[in-house]
């Protein structure tokens, strides 16, 4: 992928894993914008394994599943929810559907990383707080700006 093409723009890095091999398992869900591939790979370069991925359109899931050999399509998100085995979710889902999937990953007790913003109203924020002090789980934002571009990185 070209570096012009910014929503689609996913670097690779070297991998430094700070996990052992199959101790953090992730799912990526809500394939909305392109920075979720940059958020699959910061994961998986730290040793994160990539199991499932969801999202009602066949196509973007298809293309998930040629970029990341050996990922799982769930045939629905409850599926990716329920699994015992699954630490985090990663999304990019709509901006204004990104907290309400948050509230809904964080009840079913994972870690929700997403894309940036997060949220698109004060309540949103606040319903988002309020989840993460009543379930104690991770609610974490993506700035690929700060992580994934290579001016930042340098300096």
């Amino acid at each position: 992928m070209s570096r012009k093409d910014g929503m689609n723009y996913a670097p690779r890095h070297e991998a430094k894993p700070v996990v052992q091999a199959g101790s953090f398992v992730i799912a990526a869900m809500a394939l909305n914008h392109g920075h979720i591939y940059g958020m699959c790979n910061g994961l998986m370069e730290a040793g994160a394994q990539l199991k499932w991925v969801y999202d009602p359109d066949p196509a973007k899931v298809k293309h998930f599943m040629d970029t990341y050999p050996g990922v799982k399509a769930a045939r629905s998100a409850e599926e990716v929810l329920e699994d015992p085995t699954v630490h985090l979710i990663a999304a990019a889902a709509i901006p204004s559907e990104r907290a309400a999937l948050g509230m809904k990953v964080m009840a079913h007790g994972k870690d929700y990383f997403t894309d940036k913003t997060p949220f698109t109203s004060l309540e949103q924020l606040e319903a988002a707080r309020l989840q993460v002090e009543r379930t104690k789980q991770k609610y974490m934002v993506y700035f690929s700006e700060r992580l994934h571009v290579e001016s930042a990185v340098y300096a």
